[in-house]
């Protein structure tokens, strides 16, 4: 029998088992620290990458939208004057923090490019060394024809009618003239004289569109006529008043009125649309008529809501001798890259 004193020393002294043998999985352990903190580096780089490209992105998008503001601002001064369509867009481009934009144009200065480069500063891609990023954009404005308008006035002008600039055309006739008691007046508003009269003073306060059939205001209505032209020249308080040669944008000698296409006896087709500066009522009674010259310009009331592809077309047809729609009226309108 061992005495309890040598048992005792024979466990004191027994050897303690070594880590590896106490737990087995300890090194297993060690390894997943390891590739945890290797995910965990990657997990943050990826951060790092999204976040910066998050901002570039939020950069461009305004970038985008300030190159676009500046086309559309410039393209309303073409094609007649691509000095102040540069001007123009510039300043905008300014009035967003572009300090610096590129102004081009083509097919015969209807159409703008406005392009702007920047250098984005990075954030978290410094732990790589890159500190910018570089960032372009550009936009396209061209000047379209509207498909869809308000303001115009119950007048028209046959799609027949080949129209020149600054030359003067009949905008309503008189007695013994017209097409089986019709005049050229449209009823737009009701088919009762006062109606008429408002928007001859006002212009028509709905929207009119491409394809619309309209009816035809019978009748040579006179009083109306002259009523309402002198409520629209009263409208003039320019000094000097505006001219043909010199007149405000939104003057109100400035007329837009449909073109349009016989669709029976009663209605008609809007074609397209015009412009025209008012010379006035001449004549008395039932021989009055309206006479305006033909314009070239900017809708400030139009808009053109044609699907990508008539918009493609019209795009086309214009670079390519003109669109059929293309009444010298026209609306700015953003297009492809």
């Amino acid at each position: 029998m061992v005495p309890i004193k040598s048992l005792f020393i024979q466990l004191w002294e027994f050897p303690l088992p070594r880590l590896k043998e106490l737990n087995p999985h300890s090194q297993e352990r060690g390894s997943v620290v390891v590739l945890v903190t290797l995910a965990l580096t990657a997990l943050l780089g990826f951060c790092a990458i999204v976040t910066d490209v998050g901002l570039m992105y939020a950069q461009k998008a305004h970038l985008q939208n300030s190159v676009d503001a500046a086309a559309l601002a410039g393209v309303q001064e073409l094609p007649s004057n691509p000095t102040l369509a540069t001007q123009s867009a510039s300043a905008y481009a300014a009035q967003n923090g572009v300090t610096a934009v590129t102004v081009s144009f083509e097919e015969n200065n209807a159409k703008i490019i406005v392009q702007a480069t920047q250098q984005v500063p990075t954030y978290f891609a410094r732990i790589w060394g890159i500190t910018e990023e570089q960032i372009s954009v550009s936009a396209k404005a061209m000047m379209i024809p509207p498909t869809e308008l308000s303001g115009a006035v119950p007048l028209s002008v046959l799609d027949e009618k080949k129209l020149v600039y600054g030359e003067p055309y009949v905008l309503k006739e008189g007695g013994g003239c017209g097409n089986t008691g019709w005049y050229g007046a449209l009823a737009l508003s009701g088919n009762g004289a006062s109606s008429y009269e408002e928007d001859l003073a006002n212009g028509y306060q709905g929207t009119l569109s491409v394809g619309q059939i309209v009816e035809v205001k019978n009748g040579n209505m006179s009083g109306p006529t002259a009523q309402g032209i002198a409520a629209r020249l009263a409208q003039d308080t320019r000094v000097p008043r505006n001219t043909f040669d010199d007149h405000d944008r939104n003057a109100p000698e400035i007329m837009y009125i449909p073109i349009v296409t016989p669709n029976g006896q009663k209605e008609m087709k809007i074609v397209g649309f015009a412009a025209f500066f008012l010379d006035g009522v001449q004549g008395n009674g039932n021989n009055s008529i309206i006479t305006g010259r033909f314009l070239q310009k900017l809708a400030s009331n139009g808009r053109n809501n044609a699907s990508l592809n008539d918009l493609l077309q019209t795009e086309h047809d214009i670079e390519n001798g003109g669109a059929s729609t293309d009444f010298g009226l026209y609306t700015p309108k953003l297009v492809q890259n």
